[in-house]
């Protein structure tokens, strides 16, 4: 019994070390081949962003019906769905502490979330919205008893339009995605996962034998643990990302993109 214990938090390491590196993988990514920094405070906003970008693109695959194609284990299956669900939660956290940080550095920016706003940065906001609507619809399914399959397309497709209004998003904002090497680390970081997503949710694969073994052990609950994990080496990481080496130079007496007047 000692040894399946280890065996699974083994493997519950495995799997949010995996999911940690994709949710990273932008803020290496831009610190190695975007642009030169702006400012702590704003950068670490910026930060929050490209978090959520990494986790954005990754949930689709945190999905039990492939999974459950892969495993006859239930405990695995379990941590899935609880993994799935509670990065739903801190992926809008990181979203909304993106867009609220942002304001509160430069108030101005407050033009941006107007309807005359740009279109990428309309897509932005409408990117924030689908996740809160996935979010509200998924914990209201199982009370309203709607149809599994026609909710399961109708998620799927909210998904697919909130990462493609991501990428508008950030191809549109041209700073910290405009560089060639930039741009193409975006854009596989955003795609690879989505094609995926389609091509399991259009050929999944074939089920394991009907009778799947069941556990003889007593249900374990999956903990917060994992999650709380992943939330601190998130931090750590935005810190890091926004992290320069001291520097002589008198700091610039505007650093946010609105110097002077409005936004727009």
């Amino acid at each position: 019994m000692q040894f399946e214990v280890c065996v699974i938090r083994r493997r519950r390491v495995v799997l949010g070390a995996a999911v940690l590196v994709y949710v990273l993988a932008p803020l290496v990514a831009l610190r190695l081949f975007g642009p030169a920094a702006v400012d702590p405070a704003w950068d670490a906003a910026i930060g929050t962003g490209l978090a959520a970008t990494g986790m954005l693109a990754v949930l689709p695959l945190l999905s039990v019906r492939w999974w459950a194609a892969q495993s006859r284990e239930a405990d695995r299956l379990r941590v899935v769905q609880a993994l799935h669900r509670q990065l739903s939660y801190l992926l809008a956290a990181l979203l909304v502490t993106h867009v609220v940080g942002l304001v509160l550095l430069e108030p101005r920016i407050v033009d941006y979330l107007l309807p005359t706003a740009p279109g990428y940065m309309l897509a932005g906001l409408l990117a924030l919205v689908l996740v809160i609507v996935q979010i509200v619809t998924s914990r209201a399914r199982v009370r309203r008893r709607w149809s599994h399959p026609g909710w399961r397309r109708w998620h799927a497709a909210m998904s697919t339009a909130a990462i493609g209004l991501t990428g508008w998003h950030l191809w549109g904002s041209a700073y910290w995605v405009a560089t060639p090497r930039a741009s193409l680390a975006a854009g596989w970081l955003l795609g690879v996962p989505t094609v995926l997503m389609f091509v399991w949710h259009s050929r999944p694969p074939a089920r394991l034998a009907a009778d799947m073994p069941k556990s003889s052990g007593p249900r374990r609950t999956v903990g917060a643990c994992l999650v709380w994990s992943l939330c601190a080496l998130i931090a750590l990481a935005v810190v890091a990302f926004v992290w320069r080496p001291a520097s002589d130079a008198r700091p610039v007496p505007h650093p946010y993109p609105c110097s002077a007047g409005r936004c727009l």
